[in-house]
């Protein structure tokens, strides 16, 4: 009997801890549940103030986001545009480096998510134009310099569409031609989009997509000129475009971009300036 007793308890104690671990696994599982759910209100909130040009409180709500997804979705959305804001020249505290920080972050921390390919185009852009500041001193430095034609022996300066299942396989067949770097195909398919009547196409999505291929710095075709050409016209054509205010951005940093070409064509310029004042001289 004593042994039926004891087999019996130990069955008791061993169901009793069977049902301790379900509870709190299933304790576990709902605050998870609950947390995710916090993080895409946030997200969502967050994604509204941008809109609305409240910078500073969309990143509070998109650091909420991050802080409460535990490396998993939103949390890559929400460093996706927080790297946005930070990129952004309507923002006053604007950080390209902190840009970076965060696109760099999302290859790091969530190498499945879907804005990988967007955040190694923004990358490319964005190690380039943050060279701008330092091109327009040294070209300040120079220009001052030819002012002074008294002078002695200067220096040489340094060279220097609106169904979402339709749209979803859009996207991922996108993602896809990008990640494998084939361009050609990913510009036609999108240029395809654009050419056909049927309104399920996301039209928007396809000029977004022709914005990107054409400011992705490893396309051999690649031309600043038309991606702000497609960034425009979808801002102009398709305003309530969830994708608008992203393509805002875009349409800066390219402008920017653009500025910094000048910038070395003026440095280029005035070094040239700068040999034939020193070959003067030296007759």
């Amino acid at each position: 009997m004593g042994g039926k007793q004891t087999g019996a308890r130990k069955y008791f104690f061993y169901c009793l801890a069977c049902l301790i671990s379900l509870s709190l696994f299933h304790c576990a599982a709902i605050d998870e549940l609950i947390k995710r759910e916090k993080a895409k209100g946030s997200l969502r909130q967050g994604q509204k103030l941008l809109t609305q040009g409240s910078y500073d409180k969309a990143l509070n709500d998109f650091q909420k986001a991050l802080a409460l997804s535990n490396q998993k979705p939103p949390g890559d959305e929400a460093l996706f545009n927080m790297g946005l804001i930070y990129a952004s020249s309507r923002y006053p505290r604007r950080d390209l480096r902190k840009s970076i920080h965060f696109f760099i972050k999302i290859l790091n921390d969530y190498p499945q998510s879907r804005f990988v390919e967007e955040a190694k185009i923004w990358l490319g852009v964005l190690y380039e134009n943050e060279k701008i500041p330092l091109l327009v001193k040294k070209m300040k430095e120079l220009e001052a310099k030819q002012l002074e034609p008294k002078q002695p022996e200067m220096k040489e300066p340094e060279p220097k569409p609106d169904d979402v299942s339709e749209s979803r396989e859009f996207q991922t067949r996108n993602q896809r031609l990008l990640a494998m770097g084939d361009y050609e195909r990913f510009i036609y398919e999108n240029q395809r989009v654009l050419s056909l009547n049927h309104t399920r196409f996301p039209k928007d999505e396809a000029l977004f997509n022709l914005g990107l291929v054409y400011a992705h710095t490893k396309n051999p075709k690649k031309d600043f000129g038309k991606s702000i050409d497609f960034f425009t016209r979808l801002i102009n054509n398709y305003p309530k475009s969830p994708l608008v205010d992203q393509a805002k951005i875009w349409v800066e940093i390219l402008q920017e971009y653009e500025e910094l070409g000048k910038v070395i064509d003026k440095l280029k310029q005035v070094d040239i300036e700068i040999e034939e004042r020193k070959r003067e001289k030296t007759k």
